[in-house]
């Protein structure tokens, strides 16, 4: 039996895990990543979350691209919309495009408010997700955040405070406010989100994605850390145990330690992975499990697609919130006649597979068909297929040897970018932590 000892490993290939193993590799650590060998094995469709938010220069996603240094003929391959999403309500078709003014004159063409007190509207909310954002983004080496924050930087913080709600709305915006709340963040209860402004701060600079469906954005993460001479390695049975100052996992021809664990999965789907072929680590506790919703692919072909519909699209125009659903589109890589559709929600299950788009496209296209997905990981989970029911969870699980958590169970209600910073932020304290050997900042 081997026993291959390393600085950190890393379990699960969410977007958080991904950004944490980039940042410790860039630190100098040696870094392995362990993804459940299902969800190796999935269509790279289901792999990207639903929201890729907008690439300012100097927003969130292109600090932390710069910060891993991705070479820049990789970052080229991202593609930008000025659409960032289309909201679909009983009344309203709402294409989320790019900037306050333009967003206020398209809400006022659908008779959902003035387009002045829209655009004020639309600059609070921006101005209080920018506090959010420079909260989350706090140098490493502050002793405590504020906010949000604080949980990412206080290992003994449990309870914290939300960042205060939205400013009053205009008349009419629940429902578009609800609709992107419920599909941007992974909360069971919209009313529980932390920082709505951030959610919808998301979408105001548009939205990128990646040219095909089989070149999914978090490849880019994956290329990176095999450049920064991280691995990635398929798991299928293990148990955690610890030896000495070390954590590890027990797999069927070896052993794998490290210094510290960083779990970037749900914790509670975890731990009943590992109770059915043993105990589980007594510090990984029991904890609320998420609800998890279905989703679905289709393949299309693009003349019985409807004219005008965005690349992603929120639908909350059914008579139940149990019938909202969203989805987005991607062109297929070799021909461009056919398109994949990706859905997800709560309303998802009951779509009927010969006419999912219903209402939207009037007529049964017979040129959609349902592609089966394959079968659901056990414990490597992403935001896009769970609910949460807590806004929040500590970083810290484990003190000595440290195991602390990142992914969509950390902050689930900060949707796409918070689970990005988040993991940026608990990742270099823990480079500080374990004697980073290259500065990244």
């Amino acid at each position: 039996m081997t026993t291959i000892r390393s600085d950190v490993l890393v379990l699960g290939s969410t977007l958080g895990g991904l950004v944490a193993a980039n940042y410790l590799a860039r630190a100098g650590l040696r870094v392995v990543l362990l993804e459940e060998e299902v969800h190796a094995k999935r269509p790279t469709l289901l792999r990207d979350p639903f929201m890729l938010s907008g690439l300012a220069s100097g927003g969130p996603v292109m600090r932390v691209l710069r910060e891993l240094a991705l070479p820049l003929i990789e970052q080229r391959e991202i593609q930008r919309s000025d659409v960032a999403l289309q909201v679909i309500l009983p009344a309203a078709r709402i294409d989320v495009v790019r900037g306050q003014d333009a967003l206020a004159r398209e809400i006022e063409a659908h008779g959902l408010g003035n387009a002045k007190a829209l655009k004020a509207w639309l600059a609070a909310v921006d101005a209080q997700a920018a506090r959010t954002q420079a909260d989350l983004w706090e140098d490493a080496t502050r002793p405590r955040g504020r906010g949000i924050g604080r949980l990412l930087a206080d290992e003994d913080t449990v309870h914290m405070s939300a960042e205060p709600g939205l400013p009053p709305a205009p008349k009419g915006l629940d429902g578009f406010i609800h609709a992107q709340l419920a599909a941007l963040s992974a909360l069971e209860s919209t009313a529980r989100v932390p920082a709505p402004a951030l959610l919808l701060h998301m979408t105001r600079e548009g939205a990128f994605s990646m040219p095909h469906a089989d070149t999914p954005f978090l490849e880019l993460f994956r290329r990176r850390l095999a450049e920064l001479h991280g691995e990635i390695r398929p798991l299928g049975s293990f148990s955690l145990v610890l030896d000495r100052t070390d954590v590890g996992l027990e797999l069927p021809r070896g052993r794998l330690f490290g210094r510290a664990l960083v779990i970037a999965v749900p914790r509670e789907p975890l731990r009943r992975f590992l109770m059915k072929s043993g105990p589980a680590p007594a510090w990984l506790k029991r904890s609320s499990q998420p609800q998890q919703t279905s989703s679905r692919i289709f393949r299309a072909e693009r003349r019985t697609l409807p004219q005008g519909m965005a690349e992603r699209v929120i639908r909350a125009d059914g008579r139940s919130p149990q019938e909202l659903h969203w989805f987005v589109r991607r062109p297929d890589p070799e021909d461009k006649k056919i398109e994949w559709l990706v859905f997800f929600g709560p309303g998802t299950r009951d779509l009927p597979g010969h006419h999912p788009l219903g209402q939207l496209a009037p007529f049964s296209a017979p040129g959609i068909v349902p592609v089966d997905p394959g079968p659901t990981p056990d414990w490597d989970l992403d935001a896009s297929g769970l609910r949460f029911p807590d806004p929040f969870i500590p970083a810290s699980v484990r003190q000595r040897p440290p195991v602390v958590t990142v992914g969509p169970e950390l902050a689930p209600g900060l949707g796409f970018e918070g689970e990005l910073l988040a993991a940026r932020r608990v990742a270099l304290r823990l480079a500080e932590r374990l004697g980073a050997r290259r500065r990244v900042l």
